[in-house]
């Protein structure tokens, strides 16, 4: 949820979309600059290495662990090689063999794939459109493989290797989407980033014992460029920007940036496109923008009522009304409402609330509510009754709703009043990027402001 348009930094914000753009479309030349002269293992390492200590100074300066918990070792490892080691591996072998240009367009299949990989790994239902999207798209990849190799490819195995590293990274996106929710996005990438380049450079120097040969200035700048540039500036512009933009503005990305490495091999490879080719790379692209936007667009056709309809408002109260003078708790979607189970006076050892003052979901219902935003249903609303002290988001709420001056989920805040007497109302709250909080946005019923508490509750801010 945002503010209105105004109140966002669009200047900056575009400003860096385009320069992600670029710094992506050109990461593709820069590639095959490197790996024409160093072994494919060591330019991937060195590249990894070199923008290492920047995510390092990066996680001291925000105070972000770099060190992952004892729990999450086997996920760093999987983070290590199947985001970072093997994919990149991939991408340099196959870009010995084929033009920047078509490498590009190749990997952009990140996004279809992950679209077609959501529904066995997340439970996600492909619309009509989307399965029109994937069949158009792959069909429109094959012919223009075929139709440009002579030109394009030197070897069809590099054409196999760049699908197989999407593969890879499309995989293990949505494994780091399903159990990395908990992992700090610079935690995440750090320390895997540099395991792997530390592996990949050792693995180059010890299987290439001719590697120094590689370090022409052409090698060297092409790897201070991917370092600094592509794995550096452009990782922390794209997290930036990935928290400040919608999934769906964020996938055009990888429809934009292919066009700008078709641009570039055009002109320093002097690969050769005819009509027919660029007609076929702009339906692959179109393809894999339609499997975004198809299901939004069927979603606004269907126009449904934004939560709380005045049903499930209903049940809301009735809610609250039920768990009074305890506070209850749970979330909305479009689709219904879920009622949650307030465990916080099992948690006592982490908090000095009661059920009286505080809330704190079940492990199953935060579970729901996390992946819910991986499908097509997702959360909208979470909200809390406050009983006998009025409907406002205490500081308390904000806490635990904002970090880092980003909102926990991407959702609105719904606060119920509610008395013995019943429920008088809500108000909702929701995130505003000016002001790093939530602020009300609107009110159902007569919700009372803030009533007056003991001095233990005023001491707590509820």
């Amino acid at each position: 949820m945002s503010e209105p348009l105004r109140a966002r930094p669009w200047v900056a914000i575009v400003g860096l979309y385009v320069v992600v753009c670029l710094i992506w479309g050109t990461t593709w030349l820069g590639i095959k600059f490197a790996v024409t002269d160093l072994p494919p293992l060591l330019a991937a390492g060195l590249r990894f290495l070199i923008a290492t200590p920047i995510l390092l100074g990066l996680c001291w300066f925000r105070r972000v662990p770099v060190l992952f918990t004892r729990a999450h070792l086997g996920f760093a490892a999987f983070v290590t090689l199947c985001y970072f080691a093997i994919p990149y591996l991939l991408l340099n072998v196959g870009e010995q063999y084929v033009s920047s240009g078509l490498t590009a367009i190749c990997f952009s299949t990140v996004t279809i794939l992950i679209v077609v990989l959501s529904v066995p790994m997340l439970g996600t239902r492909l619309t009509a459109g989307q399965v029109v999207g994937v069949v158009v798209a792959f069909s429109a990849l094959v012919l223009l493989v075929l139709r440009i190799q002579d030109v394009s490819v030197t070897n069809g195995w590099g054409v196999v290797t760049i699908l197989g590293a999407a593969f890879m990274h499309s995989y293990a996106y949505l494994y780091i989407k399903k159990h990395g929710g908990q992992v700090h996005v610079l935690t995440l990438n750090t320390l895997p980033l540099a395991a792997a380049g530390v592996m990949l450079t050792i693995a180059g120097l010890l299987t290439d014992s001719g590697a120094s040969a590689g370090f022409t200035t052409r090698a060297v700048l092409a790897t201070l460029y991917l370092g600094l540039v592509a794995s550096a500036l452009g990782f922390l512009g794209y997290f930036w920007l990935l928290q400040r933009l919608s999934a769906v503005t964020m996938s055009f990305i990888f429809v934009i940036f292919p066009v700008v490495a078709m641009l570039f091999s055009a002109a320093v490879e002097q690969t050769v496109f005819t009509p027919l080719d660029i007609l076929l790379m702009f339906l692959i692209l179109g393809a894999f923008a339609w499997t975004q936007l198809s299901p939004r667009l069927g979603a606004r056709r269907a126009a449904p009522e934004e939560p709380p309809t005045p049903a499930q408002l209903r049940q809301l109260y009735a809610a609250a009304e039920r768990a009074y003078p305890a506070e209850c708790c749970g979330f909305v979607r479009r689709s219904g409402v879920r009622e949650c189970v307030n465990v916080i006076d099992e948690q006592q050892s982490v908090s000095d609330r009661t059920a009286t003052t505080g809330y704190v979901f079940s492990p199953a219902d935060l579970l729901e509510l996390s992946r819910s935003f991986d499908g097509d249903d997702p959360v909208v609303l979470i909200y809390h009754s406050h009983p006998d002290a009025g409907a406002y988001f205490s500081d308390e709420d904000q806490r635990h709703a904002v970090i880092d001056g980003l909102p926990v989920y991407p959702v609105d805040h719904l606060v119920i009043d509610v008395t013995a007497e019943g429920a008088k109302g809500a108000r909702r709250f929701r995130f505003s990027e000016a002001e790093g909080r939530y602020v009300e946005s609107g009110a159902y019923g007569e919700p009372r402001p803030r009533q007056a508490q003991s001095v233990a509750d005023r001491l707590g801010d509820r």
